[in-house]
């Protein structure tokens, strides 16, 4: 029988094969590489230059090599390196520690993007799900990198250590999943290992990496088992002899022994107050029980958080996050308790009806528990804590969502689009929220106004507006924090506030203010190497500039950190004053070494070169504090004096003193500056409004004739010069000195 007509028969694509097949799956997937690349990076390129928050503290004890490799000896180690690493770039500007946090964070996104793919490609699961695993893959990755939620492990430097562990935790999971997929033993035994090795690099970021052990066993449990039966046991058992020997080798720097002996000794006595280890949160004031309940409610806050991200419910630090004294009190313990049970119970029912969605959830309070209940008199409550949970929770809800709503690769197009919805809703929030970055004023406030009572943001602000030298708002902010840590008996924020407060008088010049906190410290605070700082600097400020000294040096051996840094930057002022330039400056320059990031320190040196008339390293040093503080009036107000002895243009002059005076500063240097510049502008009526506002803000007398003197020296007006050099003289609060050294000047004019 013949045919009509000849059949068409439909032609198969030819199979792509070797190497050609992989450059077109590389190719396939660059699209979704630059996207997610790029949207990240301008979600969170509004924090780059932002302020540093505890960072500069933290990072500041591991300056150099040797204190990165020793101290704490195992203890976030690649952390602390990569710190390092920055340093050595850039140790002032903050950019570059950012670009490193984005980068992290960027490589986790991909490795979401790739455990998505991997997963629902895995050969049991290719034929059902495989046409769903880009979506997957897109749609997760992109939740996950823009999620607003995980701003405080990007932006906030410091917790570069949870995004690095999480990253080593993903790098493990993969090099796991391919392992068991692996068909030659050879490969599959080198990628155990280098599983193991990751789980260990992770434990050396952050701690939290040992929840690696039971979430890769909750993936092998989801999506391996009843794959090879016979074998699934054996596989799991190397699984867990491979997470023993990451714990052990681990537990031999890092001594969990001794932190699990410490947690068993804590839940002894559920209803005590949780003491000082260490390791616990500043000031802990409740016990066992309190810290567990409290915690579902603050879980309940996160999974609120994860759903309704909006930037006025995000907090950077909530140290005084209220606690549940009972089940019932607040009844949202309760609440927040049935909302957890529910959502854990209904993951082990729907474990093979909704594999993903029970994955993600399950997966989500597995690597939340340890830092939630594990690490007893931790603190409370931090959103950067579900930087980890949230990774594997986005996974398994957009996955199962794919899944249900058929959206196969099939619908591209369509992909695409709520990709890039998803990308301008999340990426908007995300970089609206890192604008709270923008300086310390402002992310404290921010925190201080959502935390009311929260003594650790209130001396931060106060810390935060000393830098600005608003010495008026700093005090009121150590103020209330003295009376509320007093008040609530929480030693520790007391210390500090006291502390603050009696720098800050003594920054004033209210020696009677400063006295009076002495006495409250000495009365209060039995041992505090803080008293004697203040007592020190009293002492500085009074003249006793020896016993000054000699206290510098007593506290010393017995400091570390911070503390230590200021220090050394006292002394060097002590020294300056004193008269003793050469050991001024050393003392200064141990001040950088230990914390380059310290402005006080270079400002020192800055007025001790100065004060040698050296105008190029004076004019480093200065430029190198304004880098680091911009808004230091003292050195702003050095810079404009430099630039007049210069002979620079007066009118650049004029910037750096405008600035100087812009913030209203309680020292008179400033306006004393701001005449000066205003009379070699010829300016003279405006010149005496600032020496007025200079005797206003307790300039001594002979400095404003003293002032205008070498204004009109600068002019050459030699003339006016001896008028005011003669009043120098005739001033009754003019150093004997000063009047000696006038004296000749006029005998030489």
């Amino acid at each position: 029988m013949k045919k009509s007509k000849r059949e068409k028969i439909p032609r198969e694509k030819p199979e792509v094969t070797g190497g050609a097949a992989g450059v077109e799956r590389g190719f396939r997937h660059l699209l979704p590489v630059v996207f997610l690349v790029c949207t990240t990076f301008l979600a969170y390129a509004a924090a780059l230059k932002g302020t540093w928050a505890f960072d500069d503290t933290a990072i500041g004890q591991y300056a150099s090599i040797k204190n990165a490799l020793t101290l704490h000896l195992g203890y976030r180690k690649i952390a602390y390196l990569s710190f390092l690493v920055n340093r050595l770039i850039d140790p002032v500007s903050p950019v570059n520690y950012r670009l490193t946090n984005i980068f992290i964070h960027i490589c986790n996104v991909l490795l979401v993007y790739a455990l998505v793919l991997k997963t629902l490609k895995l050969p049991a699961w290719k034929e059902k799900y495989g046409e769903y695993a880009f979506s997957s893959a897109l749609l997760s990755a992109t939740i996950f990198a823009l999620h607003p939620i995980n701003i405080n492990a990007v932006s906030y430097i410091v917790q570069r250590m949870a995004s690095l562990s999480t990253m080593f935790v993903l790098l493990s999971l993969l090099s796991y999943i391919i392992a068991r997929t692996s068909t030659g033993g050879y490969r599959a035994f080198i990628l155990y290992g280098t599983s193991l090795l990751f789980v260990i690099c992770g434990i050396f970021s952050k701690e939290n990496a040992v929840m690696a052990v039971p979430l890769i066993g909750l993936y092998d449990a989801v999506f391996f088992f009843g794959l090879q039966k016979k074998k699934y046991f054996v596989n799991m058992g190397v699984g867990l002899v491979l997470g023993l020997l990451a714990l052990a080798a681990s537990s031999l720097f890092l001594h969990f022994d001794k932190a699990l002996l410490d947690i068993g000794a804590i839940l002894l006595h559920p209803h005590r107050q949780i003491p000082d280890l260490g390791w616990t949160a500043t000031d802990v004031y409740w016990t066992p029980v309190e810290h567990v309940l409290t915690e579902f409610r603050v879980i309940g806050r996160y999974l609120f958080l994860l759903f309704f991200p909006l930037p006025r419910f995000l907090v950077f630090d909530w140290w005084n996050f209220p606690i549940s004294t009972g089940i019932f009190s607040p009844i949202t313990t309760l609440i927040s308790l049935l909302v957890i049970i529910s959502l854990i119970s209904f993951a082990v029912i729907k474990l093979r009806k909704l594999p993903f969605l029970s994955f993600g959830i399950l997966w989500y309070f597995i690597a939340l528990s340890l830092e939630s209940f594990v690490a007893l008199g931790s603190d409370l409550y931090f959103e950067h804590r579900n930087y980890l949970p949230a990774a594997g929770l986005v996974f398994g809800i957009t996955a199962q969502a794919v899944v249900f709503l058929k959206a196969s690769a099939a619908h591209r197009k369509t992909v695409w689009a709520v990709a890039c919805a998803v990308a301008l809703l999340l990426g908007g929030l995300t970089f609206q929220r890192n604008l709270v970055w923008k300086d310390s004023i402002t992310l404290w406030k921010d925190t201080v106004g959502k935390t009311t009572g929260n003594l650790r943001a209130e001396i931060a602000l106060g810390n935060s507006y000393l830098k600005i030298s608003d010495l008026t708002a700093s005090k009121t902010c150590y103020q209330d924090a003295m009376k509320i840590s007093a008040e609530e008996k929480r030693p520790h924020f007391f210390e500090d506030a006291a502390y603050s407060l009696g720098m800050v008088s003594l920054f004033m010049g209210d020696l009677a203010q400063a006295k009076k906190v002495i006495s409250v410290m000495d009365a209060n605070i039995e041992g505090s190497v803080r008293t004697s700082i203040v007592k020190g600097y009293y002492r500085s400020l009074d003249g006793d500039l020896d016993g000054a000294i000699s206290q510098y040096k007593s506290i010393l051996p017995s400091v570390y950190g911070l503390d230590q840094v200021i220090i050394y930057t006292l002394l060097g002022e002590a020294y300056s004053q004193k008269g003793s330039a050469e050991a001024a400056l050393a003392s200064y320059g141990k001040a950088i070494d230990l914390d380059p990031s310290f402005s006080a320190a270079y400002y020192g040196m800055g007025t001790v070169y100065l004060g040698r008339k050296d105008l190029k390293k004076a004019g480093y040093y200065i430029e190198k504090t304004l880098s680091l503080d911009p808004r230091n009036v003292l050195a702003l107000a050095d810079m404009a004096d430099i630039l007049l002895i210069k002979k620079a243009p007066a009118e650049k002059a004029e910037e750096y003193a405008l600035l100087a005076v812009s913030d209203s500063p309680v020292f008179p240097t400033p306006y004393l500056t701001m005449g000066s510049v205003l009379i070699v502008m010829g300016k003279e009526d405006a010149a005496e409004d600032y020496f007025r506002k200079a005797a206003e803000h307790g300039a001594k007398d002979y400095l404003i004739p003293f002032s205008k003197a070498r204004a009109y020296l600068l002019k050459g007006e030699k003339e006016k010069v001896k008028i005011f050099l003669r009043e120098v003289i005739s001033m009754k609060d003019t150093p004997e000195e000063l009047k000696r050294s006038v004296s000749g000047t006029l005998e030489e004019m």
